[in-house]
């Protein structure tokens, strides 16, 4: 059970607030959205720019850390937040039994785009050595996560596909190597055993995103989904149990 960008319903997303709320409700994973800043430091930030999330403007690739951070990410729905780094998300989990699922974000036509993202990919690597929760590293972008294969080879990969891309995600899955598929939800909401038959022949598991229902969540736990990313982990325990009980 993946918690996205946190417990992000409740709490103001990819916010240290929003992951310690994930791992008290018994998220495994915490999803969280690194990006690089100009000086090299990895910020857990969703979008390119701060506008959307914080009170402050500006690409995070051409700004320093500390310029970042003196944004408020909280959203007014909590005393003021930072935003944080990759490393201080990871001393947070540590001791609590939830681990991480850090999704690069190096998308082809964003401003900060490095084709095979190695900078990126390389702080993330450095960053999750020595962590001993569980890791996961995704990315919508076949090249990226080839990168982060080299700079982690222990760390699992998992390639985020957009709906229509299904199965050619699931062919580049394999053929790179990579242990997860993760696909948007709504292939299940109507079918999508063509595309958990394939992926099971390949030895790949499938998860999904993201999914806030708790009687669909309950439902594709109950199809054998590997995994399901919700913004609401408490609701999405309580289906998982009810999903897997004898």
């Amino acid at each position: 059970m993946i918690a996205h960008r946190g417990a992000s319903a409740d709490h103001p997303e990819n916010t240290l607030t929003a992951f310690a709320a994930a791992a008290e409700a018994g998220a495994d994973l915490v999803e969280l959205d690194a990006r690089l800043t100009a000086d090299g430091a990895v910020v857990v930030l969703h979008d390119a720019e701060l506008e959307r999330t914080t009170d402050a403007r500006g690409l995070v690739h051409r700004m320093r850390l500390a310029e970042v951070k003196q944004a408020d990410a909280s959203g007014g729905r909590a005393p003021r937040e930072e935003i944080p780094t990759l490393r201080e998300v990871l001393e947070l989990l540590e001791g609590t039994g939830t681990g991480v699922d850090v999704e690069i974000k190096n998308l082809p036509g964003e401003p900060s785009y490095r084709p095979g993202g190695e900078e990126i990919v390389e702080a993330v690597a450095e960053a999750l050595k020595g962590f001993p929760g569980a890791a996961l590293i995704t990315s919508f972008d076949a090249p990226t996560l080839r990168s982060a294969m080299e700079a982690a080879p222990d760390v699992p990969t998992g390639l985020l596909a957009l709906p229509g891309d299904e199965l050619i995600a699931l062919d580049l899955a394999d053929e790179d190597g990579h242990r997860w598929l993760l696909p948007y939800a709504g292939i299940f909401d109507h079918d999508g055993d063509d595309l958990l038959d394939a992926a099971a022949r390949r030895g790949i598991e499938v998860g999904t995103w993201t999914v806030d229902d708790e009687g669909r969540m309950e439902r594709l736990f109950a199809r054998g989904l590997a995994a399901v990313a919700t913004n609401r982990p408490a609701l999405a325990v309580a289906a998982r149990r009810r999903a897997l009980r004898p």
